[in-house]
């Protein structure tokens, strides 16, 4: 193990003794980020808020809440996450 920068000498250290661990921790860490996040998107793309919307914004507003109900899958596919 020859170490580079003696101030992430902890992190060289974790990564030998916890390494798996670590990698557990990231991808849990990802998959629920992305179930957040997703969700959040969703309902906000998903209200209206009495909004009074011109015939072009309205296409936007529905090309927006299409995007998000298309993307979903690909997140969960990628992360695990249930979304």
């Amino acid at each position: 193990m020859l170490i580079r920068n003696w101030s992430d000498l902890k992190y060289e250290v974790a990564d030998k003794l916890f390494g798996k661990e670590l990698d557990e921790a990231y991808k849990m860490g990802m998959r629920i980020g992305s179930e957040y996040a997703t969700r959040r998107l969703s309902f906000e793309v998903s209200l209206k808020r009495n909004l009074t919307l011109t015939k072009t914004e309205e296409r936007g507003y529905n090309h927006a809440i299409a995007a998000v109900a298309r993307i979903k899958p690909e997140i969960a596919s990628k992360t695990g996450a249930s979304v």
